[in-house]
């Protein structure tokens, strides 16, 4: 989330509009970075996480997986969309 942001908010404040895998692959490492620290994070806490009751582990794999991986995601992917974002005037009629 921090690198595709910095990026983005460079890119919109620049006025340049990145290509695809511009906006994108800073979302990618942000996703790859977040996971290997949460993959790192469970490695570590396993056994006290073993033995925890079926319904606990849920809960804490829930708050400590599920819902920061999607803040990460919907997040990098806002300011991506955001970067690529084209301003553009509705074509006017010539009806009146």
């Amino acid at each position: 989330m921090i690198l595709s942001r910095t990026l983005a908010r460079r890119t919109i404040a620049a006025g340049v509009r990145p290509s695809w895998l511009g906006a994108w692959v800073p979302v990618i490492c942000d996703t790859v970075i977040l996971l290997a620290l949460l993959i790192g994070a469970l490695w570590l806490g396993y056994s006290p996480l073993m033995a925890l009751p079926i319904w606990a582990r849920i809960v804490t794999l829930f708050v400590l997986f599920f819902a920061p991986l999607q803040l990460v995601l919907i997040t990098s992917s806002m300011w991506a969309t955001r970067s690529r974002w084209q301003d553009t005037t509705p074509p006017q009629s010539d009806l009146h």
